[in-house]
């Protein structure tokens, strides 16, 4: 019955696009509602707690730029093959073993160097704080580096209900663990801060282990696991690309949070909570972004530029749609949104005045995910990473740096550098992939 009523109302680029982007989508969001738990229930210890988790995200995520550049170059290739009817296995066990190998090394290093990191973050007055939490949470942080690989194998095969279902209960276990052991109740020691990191560690560790068991059975970890030429021509093209991007971004992010920082304790707690906020449809969008790469590399490996075409139209009217959703929802609950992560109301006003930056955000953002979705799964890769590194690395930290030093707007200044950026970023993209849709045609 639900099938034929989406039959009815929905064309079939719609119903491709969809059966991945919204699992996906809910996927990305679940995975915030994580990182939301942590602030949400640390807020209840206070203004430097929720800092000292919050400072920990930027070094969180140049851990999971190599990750992430690895699971989104699989997932391209593996939708590659997957549409031209070739088996993609091989590509996951070799790209596993060298993740492994990566992934110790790179931990290992932030473990050792985690005090000076954080320093120059700027935890400075809660170094201490910011550590107890920061060595338990990169245990979490390699888990969560094997999932996504092993995920972005799902995912380029169009198994994304595998990935969200074991990213759902990782989320919730997640929850269920800060609950525990940052307040402790009956037999539970009351961690505080170190009870995130713990809640953390739960959730992810569940996540990667669910994971496992939806690829269990097959032969996708039996055959070689032998790293040859053949396997490094085939992806090392895409995931320099993707690295160079995700790695332009991170850099800028870095830089930006780090100037952000140096507003204040108070300002930068703000901050941290809006930043969250929009990390909800940001993630949401990340996962309309993995439908363009998912739907549109089946297209592109089959050949198909006139179902390609469809996908994308289809991909831009359903992310239009819910990054309208997605302002609308943000402009009017914003009060609310802020006293949800602080108890104290004297952050509400710049609270809610920050989010209807992030409202704003959120239409171009949504648009720019989906375009480098699109762009990478036709091949363009390296012109995503090429606009990246210019609005992202460059553009965004000497814009924020003139709005908060030279003009004098604080953390309004920050937000409207970063809302420049995705306007620029989703412009750019949208010309190229404009451009490579005139050249199929023509070749076509």
């Amino acid at each position: 019955m639900r099938s034929s009523m989406a039959e009815k109302y929905l064309g079939r680029a719609d119903r491709i696009f969809l059966s991945v982007a919204l699992p996906a989508g809910l996927e990305g969001f679940f995975l915030v509602a994580l990182s939301a738990a942590d602030i949400i229930m640390v807020g209840t210890l206070g203004i430097e707690a929720i800092a000292a988790v919050s400072i920990f995200t930027q070094p969180r995520m140049v851990l999971l730029v190599f990750a992430r550049s690895i699971g989104s170059a699989l997932t391209v290739l593996v939708a590659h093959r997957h549409g031209a009817g070739r088996d993609g296995a091989g590509l996951l066990r070799q790209t596993l073993l060298l993740s492994l190998v990566l992934f110790l090394l790179l931990h290992g290093l932030f473990s050792w160097q985690l005090p000076r990191i954080l320093s120059w973050m700027g935890a400075a007055s809660y170094l201490d704080l910011a550590l107890s939490y920061g060595y338990l949470a990169l245990g979490g942080v390699f888990l969560t580096s094997l999932a996504t690989v092993l995920q972005a194998y799902l995912l380029g095969i169009g198994r994304v209900r595998s990935v969200m279902g074991a990213n759902v209960w990782g989320s919730a276990a997640n929850v269920l663990g800060n609950a525990l052991f940052i307040f402790g109740p009956g037999p539970f020691p009351a961690l505080g801060v170190v009870g995130a990191a713990a809640g953390t560690l739960i959730g992810t560790g569940l996540t990667l282990l669910l994971t496992l068991w939806s690829m269990r059975g097959g032969s996708l970890f039996s055959g070689s696991w032998r790293v040859g030429r053949s396997y490094l021509r085939e992806v090392m093209p895409q995931l320099t690309s993707v690295f160079a991007e995700q790695g332009f971004e991170r850099v800028g992010m870095v830089l930006y949070t780090r100037m952000v920082a140096e507003l204040g304790v108070t300002a930068y707690a703000i901050h941290a909570i809006c930043m969250n906020i929009c990390d909800f449809y940001y993630s949401f969008a990340g996962g309309l972004g993995k439908a363009a790469m998912v739907a549109g590399g089946h297209a592109f490996g089959a050949h198909d530029g006139a179902l390609w075409r469809e996908i994308i139209r289809a991909g831009l009217r359903w992310t239009f749609l819910f990054s309208c959703v997605a302002f609308l929802v943000t402009v009017l609950l914003r009060e609310q949104l802020v006293l949800l992560y602080a108890e104290d109301a004297s952050v509400v006003p710049l609270g809610a005045c920050i989010l209807i930056f992030v409202a704003a955000t959120n239409l171009p953002a949504g648009h720019q995910l989906a375009m480098a979705g699109f762009l990478r799964a036709a091949g363009m890769a390296f012109s995503v990473a090429s606009y990246s590194f210019v609005s992202i690395a460059v553009l965004r930290p000497c814009i924020t740096a003139l709005f908060l030093f030279v003009f004098d707007l604080g953390l309004a200044g920050a937000w409207l550098a970063l809302l420049l950026d995705q306007c620029l970023r989703a412009g750019a993209a949208s010309f190229l992939l404009f451009v490579r849709a005139q050249n199929i045609r023509e070749t076509s």
